[in-house]
């Protein structure tokens, strides 16, 4: 019986000690100045309801695909909606054409090499994949899980 709790204790802590926190870097062009950002203005871009950042360089905000595990957790973390709403969200815009939706890229090395390669862009990459390609704008941590 002791035997069975010790176990189940520890797959307990092995299944807590691997849910950590998901950090996402907000990440922009190496030569930008952007002003002091925060998860509302990268909000405010990535819905089309704001075209500039706090400096007032004009923003070029970069998705990931539908479907990749770095936009879902933005989508979450940060505009805290889903895939649809996010999807319904552009449907309107276009379609009343106040705005376009951001371009979207299919690999961390595409979003780096686009962030990297494009003054005014703003995307995100989980924080372990950035490199010194791209500046680091924001750090965003969630809790997954418990």
């Amino acid at each position: 019986m002791f035997l069975k709790f010790k176990t189940l204790g520890a797959l307990l802590m092995m299944s807590i000690s691997s849910v950590a926190f998901a950090d996402i870097a907000i990440i922009g062009h190496p030569g930008d100045g952007v002003g002091q950002l925060d998860t509302g203005n990268v909000k405010k871009l990535f819905l089309g309801e704001r075209k500039s950042f706090p400096s007032g360089l004009h923003a070029t905000p970069i998705n990931h695909v539908v479907g990749s595990p770095d936009r879902k957790e933005f989508l979450s973390s940060v505009l805290s909606m889903g895939e649809s709403g996010y999807s319904r969200h552009w449907k309107r815009k276009m379609s009343s054409g106040i705005a376009r939706s951001p371009e979207e890229v299919s690999s961390y090395e595409e979003i780096l090499e686009s962030i990297a390669s494009t003054p005014g862009s703003i995307g995100y990459i989980d924080s372990s994949k950035v490199n010194d390609s791209v500046k680091v704008l924001l750090i965003i941590s969630d809790f997954n899980g418990v």
